[in-house]
């Protein structure tokens, strides 16, 4: 017998028994398998009953009471084995599995085969049988691959040191990334500045340290004592903090900033900034943020602040005097490669396996003679997959393995799976801590400002065990999937998200602009980490995307407009959110030997190095706000060669901010 079936077995078996099993009646049950010796077989029987509880069984031995049991032994605990059903309203079973099915399909995700099993639990629960899936108007969009993503969050979830190899990027300044391996204590994962970023002890630099997830070449998880943690992460850790540290936040000598700004950039400072006075540790890092804004934000105080950016935009205007060299090459390289296809799922381990054995009888039971391939993407799997798993269920039960004993399913010759014998398998076993908190994070990601969703996850994870329960919250901490919106985006985000779906016209005033601007929402994208919304501008007559933490003002008009279709997915799988609209031209940047690993880093095939050192970079562009802000940020490291206008607005823009710093004594 294999050790999936014998599992199986054994769960069946004390899910039926009306008392604990002993061990002596479980050693003539599975001779087999729990023969021997009376210290391998316990050793053995201790060992399932670990991997069940894994699994969410929970398994437990009791004492022999003299009130309750004559004898002591081994049962599964019914009331704490099933899942409750959490008697959601229809609108929250619908938003809440559309949440989580919505942010499964975004792919990078810690947990995802957590996430696929949570759902398919939610999905055999009553509630979640009323009422039709809403169409939420939102995609989540994670351009990229990340590799490792899987093994780190196990690493992160069971406190297992992690070995990797590290490939840190380029710096601003010029100075070329490292090739390391190091041992790290993986306190925590989040979802920061379009990147997973893991934060943890790092046993080389003796610090704690944040790594970029998509920049590991190679994890490797310490194999000894699997079961055992090697570290405990500091008591008030908080990942998303952690691994959202602003680059003047960096490690270095304590600074207090005085920024000052123009009276409509209030709005730009508080998101940004978040406000006037700042207490910096790192003012390399802070001199672009400020830079990029032009005359719209300036830094009052310190002295030696001041005097550095006024030395920056000084270089900038010099960098920019007269006429630039001629262009390295007449047309713009070969256009941004599609992204890849990601690859199959790979096969369950057996563990895997194991759990999801555990949902086939009762998603067979909710819906008699179901097809086998609905039932095979219900669980996540391929139909190959389903008729093998249905072959292996029809071998287990309860000893003596009588026909009345096993479980009898089967499929008949029109691919339609029935059930007869359920032998106690009829409802899904409770979640675990992590499908919980992979819910949770799913409905962190894609929707944050959804009430909904909010209320339908309070419920469920009211439903939790108090083990599960206590786990769920140390592990919430640890594991961040989106950046906190600010409560003004928040309501915008929602606000937007519900007109696109009504097909409603808002009027909004963007962060940029004090005009006010009729819209047409067709959805709202999570793209790397920040929303946006996507739709009709009416007073532009095409298409515009806007930030949503950007947004000034927002309201309902009360007019409605014709439904666009839904969002399609394809357009916005790319590295950077910016959607043609046949009218941009084409913008030049160069940079310096310094700051040429970055640009060729960032842009890829649209970088060329060039003979200096530097790279020339061509990008397309309907404006030249965009290029003159980067350019800006760069403090003389970068050139705008091209358009010429465009180069012309960047002077104006660099004088405008010198202005307002006094020329030193």
């Amino acid at each position: 017998m294999e050790k999936t079936e014998r599992l199986l077995d054994l769960v069946a078996l004390l899910l039926d028994a009306r008392e604990p099993v002993p061990f002596a009646r479980l050693r003539e049950l599975f001779p087999g398998e729990y023969g021997g010796s009376v210290e391998s077989a316990q050793r053995k029987l201790e060992r399932d009953k670990s991997e069940l509880q894994k699994l969410g069984v929970p398994v437990e031995y009791v004492e022999p009471s003299g009130d309750d049991y004559e004898h002591g032994g081994y049962r599964v605990d019914r009331k704490a084995y099933f899942l409750p059903d959490p008697k959601l309203l229809p609108e929250e079973a619908a938003a809440l599995y559309a949440a989580g099915a919505l942010a499964l399909e975004a792919r990078h995700l810690p947990f995802a085969e957590d996430l696929r099993h949570a759902l398919g639990k939610l999905s055999l629960v009553e509630s979640f049988g009323t009422g039709p899936m809403a169409a939420r108007r939102l995609l989540v969009v994670r351009p990229g691959r990340t590799e490792h993503l899987k093994e780190l969050a196990d690493a992160v979830a069971r406190r297992k040191r992690v070995h990797i190899e590290y490939d840190a990027p380029p710096s601003l300044d010029g100075r070329p990334g490292e090739h390391t391996e190091r041992d790290v204590d993986p306190w925590g994962l989040a979802f920061r500045g379009g990147a997973w970023r893991l934060v943890g002890y790092c046993h080389l630099r003796q610090a704690e340290r944040v790594f970029v997830v998509d920049r590991i070449a190679r994890a490797e998880i310490n194999p000894r004592a699997p079961s055992t943690a090697d570290f405990e992460p500091p008591q008030d850790f908080d990942a998303g903090a952690a691994a959202g540290r602003k680059p003047w936040q960096w490690a270095g000598p304590p600074l207090e900033v005085r920024l000052e700004f123009a009276d409509d950039a209030r709005p730009l400072v508080e998101r940004i900034f978040g406000g006037a006075e700042l207490r910096i540790t790192f003012l390399q890092g802070l001199l672009p943020a400020v830079l990029q804004h032009g005359d719209k934000v300036w830094i009052a105080r310190p002295e030696q602040a001041v005097k550095e950016a006024r030395a920056a935009l000084f270089r900038i205007l010099q960098v920019h005097d007269g006429e630039p060299s001629p262009l390295r090459t007449a047309t713009p390289p070969a256009a941004e490669a599609a992204p890849t296809t990601p690859k199959e799922r790979e096969r369950a381990s057996p563990h895997e396996r194991l759990r999801r054995l555990l949902l086939v009888v009762p998603a067979a039971r909710k819906k008699p003679g179901i097809p086998l391939s609905e039932l095979a993407a219900k669980l996540g799997i391929s139909a190959e997959e389903l008729r093998e798993d249905i072959d292996l269920l029809g071998f287990v039960g309860r000893p003596p393995f009588s026909p009345d004993d096993l479980i009898d399913i089967g499929v008949d010759e029109r691919d339609r799976v029935w059930v007869s014998l359920d032998q106690s398998f009829e409802r899904p076993p409770q979640l675990l801590p992590l499908e919980a908190l992979a819910l949770a994070a799913a409905c962190e990601e894609v929707a944050p400002a959804d009430a909904a969703v909010r209320e339908a996850l309070r419920k469920l994870t009211e439903k939790l065990t108090p083990s599960a329960r206590a786990l769920y919250g140390q592990l919430a901490r640890r594991v961040v999937t989106a950046a906190p919106l600010a409560k003004g985006a928040q309501a915008a985000l929602e606000t937007l998200r519900s007109a696109a779906e009504q097909r409603e016209e808002v009027a909004l005033r963007y962060e940029s602009s004090t005009e006010e601007r009729l819209y047409h929402p067709q959805g709202v994208v999570d793209h790397g980490g920040a929303w946006y919304a996507v739709g009709h501008d009416v007073g532009r007559g095409a298409e515009r995307t806007f930030r949503v933490d950007r947004i000034v003002s927002l309201r309902k008009t009360g007019r409605g407009f014709a439904d666009p279709g839904p969002l399609d997915p394809a357009r916005f799988q790319r590295a950077t959110l910016f959607l043609p609209t046949g009218h941009e031209q084409p913008v030049v940047l160069r940079f310096s030997k310094d700051a040429a690993p970055w640009a060729l880093f960032r842009y890829g095939t649209r970088a060329q190095p060039l003979p200096d050192g530097g790279a020339e970079v061509w990008i397309a562009s309907s404006g030249s706000s965009y290029s003159i802000q980067l350019t800006l940020s760069f403090a003389g490291e970068a050139e705008l060669v091209y358009p010429l206008e465009a180069r012309a607005a960047l002077r104006e823009a660099a004088a405008r901010a010198l202005s307002h710093y006094p020329p030193e004594a």
